[in-house]
């Protein structure tokens, strides 16, 4: 289980930074029901979400989805209320924007 001091560590050695946001969503992992779950931060490559997290674990590959658009991506690192997720493909200007759009910042 990750620290907050860990998390804000990583959070330094982006190279980009996340951009604040809460989405409803939905996570699909392999053979686990559907999880409900809520962005929290989101850049081009990655998000942060809350959720219960006891059915994901780090290396994951899952789906998010998020106001009608399906992510496909691996768990970077989850602690009991949040996870983070790196993207298989980064989002371009057109869905950041949408997202941050149906979004409440």
């Amino acid at each position: 289980m990750a620290s907050s001091a860990e998390h804000l560590g990583k959070a330094a050695l982006r190279s980009e930074p996340r951009q604040g946001v809460l989405l409803d969503a939905t996570v699909k992992a392999y053979r686990a029901a559907p999880l409900a779950a809520a962005v929290i931060d989101l850049s081009t490559g990655g998000a942060m979400l809350a959720a219960d997290t006891s059915a994901l674990h780090k290396g994951d590959e899952i789906v998010l989805d998020a106001a009608g658009k399906q992510i496909v991506a691996t768990v970077a690192w989850s602690n009991e209320s949040f996870f983070g997720l790196a993207f298989h493909r980064r989002l371009d200007d057109r869905e950041m924007s949408w997202l941050k759009r149906v979004g409440r910042a």
